[in-house]
């Protein structure tokens, strides 16, 4: 069941910005990828790739108090 919800919420972070965004320049590179992979060289592609990787990556290790706040695990044990 959670993997069902957790497609839905990858898909409606993909649709929405779509939808709305019709400009490819302003699309963040999330939307962009799949367009940017049909267009472009294998090693362009996988540049984009890393660069759509690292940049979570590097706010998790900057800023991990936040994501674990965010994911509900800061107060989930009482006592």
């Amino acid at each position: 069941m959670v993997s069902v919800f957790a497609i839905i919420a990858a898909w409606k972070d993909y649709l929405w910005p779509k939808l709305v965004l019709p400009n490819p320049a302003v699309q963040p590179l999330s939307v962009r990828l799949p367009d940017v992979a049909s267009q472009t060289e294998l090693d362009v592609f996988l540049a984009a790739l890393a660069i759509a990787t690292l940049i979570p990556i590097a706010m998790f290790l900057v800023f991990p108090s936040v994501f674990v706040r965010s994911a509900g695990l800061g107060g989930a044990v009482k006592g």
